[in-house]
């Protein structure tokens, strides 16, 4: 359930394994993506050659979710869970396809939860839900467990198979059944004894990743103030082969889990009665980056004798990381739209040809080219496709690192 980056490399590695798999979305424009293994469908998780090749054995079919899932042995959700408007969480599609596959459950089978969750998730909302649409209990009749999917889109050095998978069951036997599942798909699975258990490791895992992105940002700006390269600073601290593990400087943390998982650690911390300063401040310095990025726009332009409300300014990437097409919760399209505010903003992304901003104004993508009509080029994503890109003549300011770059250069590197 869910052919999203998550979804879709599940069905496919279980294709591969042998295994008879039906792929479904409620996005019938996604379905004829995949179905037809278009360019890009794989969204920097499969290759659109192991696709093709997982649907031409037949192992692999996929189609609307309209029509209901199928009876089957195992059901893997691979729903998004993303942020409400309120800064919780929206469990609906998740609650929604539990609900689905709850109709169609049958003794012994397998429901297998992929989604990031908020702690708790999976034994006080899916487990009544599931039991309350199957009349079936979880643990005795069928299986139930927890193995958030750990991928990440677009690196091509830790493959889908290659990434240890964690995983808790409603009970042993469900942890076991999963397991088994797992090692088809996976070279090495690793138990915990709870679902909550499974969820706790992915909060942590990618909040982790949100305090540390806030830290390297706040250096950055140290770096600054006292005239320091941050990326040589970096450099030399990630020489140090013990007790540290580098994190870059951006215009903030974005995508799927690690900006919402830090809203799931906080709430789950005020549930029980405790505090987390720490994740909250990093919550908050990441929320500011865009504004702050801006700002340090702003003042660039200044400094050249401009307004940044008179320049002429082009973004290059929007998505939240390099060389995929997600732009959900990305730091990009928020400094997109505050810019949009307040000068004329266009923006180039490969993977990206249209944004819709918050008022309703469409911008497409446009051509790389002529820069001449352009005063200000701001590297936001360094997508492979701008590697050994020439600007002459035009300002570039490199997000990443703050500073400006000389013009006439080539002027892009790995973030």
């Amino acid at each position: 359930m869910g052919l999203g980056f998550t979804g879709l490399p599940t069905a496919v590695a279980a294709a591969g394994a042998g295994l008879r798999v039906t792929g479904l979305d409620s996005s019938a424009q996604r379905v004829r993506e995949v179905a037809e293994a278009r360019p890009g469908c794989g969204l920097g998780t499969v290759s659109e050659h192991a696709l093709r090749a997982a649907l031409a054995t037949g192992r692999l079919t996929v189609r609307d979710a309209a029509s209901g899932p199928p009876v089957a042995e195992v059901h893997v959700l691979c729903l998004p869970t993303p942020a409400d408007r309120r800064g919780g969480v929206d469990l609906r599609p998740l609650t929604t396809a539990a609900l689905a596959v709850g109709s169609v459950l049958r003794p012994d089978d397998l429901v297998l939860v992929q989604s990031t969750c908020p702690p708790g998730t999976v034994a006080e909302s899916l487990v009544p839900t599931l039991e309350r649409s199957s009349r079936l209990r979880a643990g005795a009749d069928f299986h139930v467990a927890c193995a958030p999917m750990r991928i990440d889109p677009g690196n091509r050095s830790h493959g889908f198979a290659a990434l240890p998978r964690v995983v808790g069951g409603h009970t042993t036997r469900c942890a076991d059944r999963a397991a088994r599942f797992l090692s088809g798909v996976a070279h090495e699975v690793v138990g915990v004894t709870s679902t909550c258990a499974a969820e706790l490791a992915k909060v942590f895992e990618n909040t982790f990743r949100l305090v540390n992105i806030s830290l390297a940002n706040e250096f950055a700006a140290l770096c600054r103030a006292y005239g320091v390269d941050v990326a040589e600073a970096l450099r030399a601290a990630g020489t140090k082969p013990f007790g540290f593990l580098g994190h870059e400087p951006s215009a903030g943390a974005g995508g799927d889990c690690v900006p919402v998982s830090a809203r799931f650690f906080t709430a789950a911390a005020r549930r029980r009665g405790l505090h987390s300063p720490l994740v909250d401040t990093a919550i908050t310095v990441n929320d500011a980056m865009p504004v702050h990025t801006v700002h340090r726009l702003r003042e660039a332009v200044h400094s050249t004798g401009r307004s940044l409300r008179d320049s002429r300014v082009l973004l290059l990437g929007v998505a939240y990381k390099p060389d995929i097409p997600n732009v959900r919760q990305s730091a990009a399209i928020a400094v997109l739209e505050e810019l949009h505010r307040e000068t004329a903003v266009e923006y180039h992304d490969p993977y990206v040809p249209e944004v819709v901003l918050s008022d309703g104004t469409r911008l497409a993508s446009r051509q790389l080219g002529d820069f001449r009509s352009t005063d200000l080029v701001v590297v936001m994503t360094p997508h492979r496709v701008y590697r050994g890109l020439e600007i002459l003549d035009v300002p570039v300011y490199d997000c990443a690192s703050g500073y400006p770059v000389r013009s006439a250069t080539t002027f892009m590197r790995v973030a």
